[in-house]
């Protein structure tokens, strides 16, 4: 069974490598989607959202600057870094990540998917 999960943090970085507005220090409201794949338990749940949320928002840098945690904090680095972290914490529950969608932008989004 798959689950999708949003959730929304908020952050602020710069691009070193760009050569732009972007290369200055701003933020976002980011936007991301965990999709998660887990078997249906003799509960009916794969697992109780309420606890995927509190996972998954443990694990996101929310009022955070994210070049402490990427050097070069991209939608698609950050995209990366948010799927390798989710992944690991949510192995230890017996789920795996399948997908992680990361929205700078309602407009303009990165993903990341499991090999």
């Amino acid at each position: 069974m798959l689950l999708k999960v949003k959730r929304k943090f908020s952050s602020a970085h710069r691009l070193p490598r760009y050569d732009g507005d972007c290369n200055n220090l701003h933020g976002h409201t980011w936007t991301v989607e965990f999709l998660i794949d887990g078997p249906v338990k003799e509960t009916g749940m794969v697992e109780d959202f309420k606890v995927l949320k509190k996972l998954l928002d443990g694990a996101l840098p929310d009022h955070k600057y994210l070049n402490d945690f990427v050097e070069n904090p991209t939608a698609e680095n950050m995209a990366r870094y948010l799927f390798d972290k989710v992944s690991a914490v949510l192995s230890a529950r017996g789920l795996k990540l399948k997908q992680t969608e990361l929205w700078e932008n309602e407009n303009a989004s990165a993903i990341v998917q499991a090999d």
